[in-house]
């Protein structure tokens, strides 16, 4: 149009110069870095048992159940996929337990044992949890250092433009992305967390991007 703003949105047109079709490629560009940001964002996210695990703070390294059989992590643990819980007959109380029930007293050798530590997986990490609350501390640090990065992105995409600003929130998330092999401990578990977290306001740049290629009947 007179803006020289896209009135249509050919999806399959990705070849030509920048001269010759500049608004497609920029959409692609838009499109497939805020992919890869997003895939980047949220990386650590499914794999937090993983790293927890490494990080050695799981419930069942920290106090190993053979030593503390009546941690409350234990005692309301219930294996999704088996359904078996960690105490065999069942615990004392539903909110609060303090131990297992009593085995029956006929019960003999291995079903007299009250605890059954195999059931447990190989990080316990659920809720109430050291473990836990480490996870969700990562998680809060991802999303509260995008809310900073996406209120500086207004003044930085008006002097620097979205292309250069695209390219360094991608170049920088790829730093901390790469950073996040040398987890060690929690503290650089969340801190590794906050920075990825920048990559997760690419979705400014892009909706700045594309409003300046695009005309309005195709912005949606």
């Amino acid at each position: 149009n007179e803006n020289n703003k896209s009135t249509e949105l050919p999806l399959l047109r990705i070849g030509g110069t920048v001269e010759q079709n500049p608004h497609m490629r920029a959409f692609w560009a838009s499109t497939v870095s805020f992919f890869l940001a997003f895939l980047g964002w949220f990386a650590l996210a499914p794999l937090g048992l993983d790293v927890a695990a490494s990080m050695e703070i799981c419930e069942n390294q920290l106090y190993p159940p053979e030593k503390y059989p009546t941690r409350v992590a234990y005692l309301k643990y219930k294996n999704l996929k088996t359904e078996e819980t960690y105490c065999k007959y069942g615990k004392n109380d539903a909110d609060a337990p303090t131990d297992c029930n009593l085995a029956p007293p006929d019960a003999t050798g291995e079903d007299a044992e009250i605890y059954d530590p195999s059931v447990l997986t190989a990080c316990v990490c659920t809720g109430g949890t050291h473990c836990k609350n480490t996870l969700a501390d990562a998680g809060v640090a991802s999303v509260a250092s995008t809310i900073f990065v996406r209120v500086a992105l207004g003044t930085l995409l008006e002097r620097f433009g979205p292309s250069n600003v695209q390219a360094g929130l991608m170049t920088f998330g790829a730093i901390w992305v790469a950073a996040a092999s040398l987890i060690n401990a929690e503290w650089n578990f969340i801190l590794i967390r906050f920075f990825i977290g920048g990559a997760g306001a690419t979705f400014v740049t892009n909706q700045f991007w594309c409003s300046l290629m695009f005309a309005p009947n195709i912005v949606g």
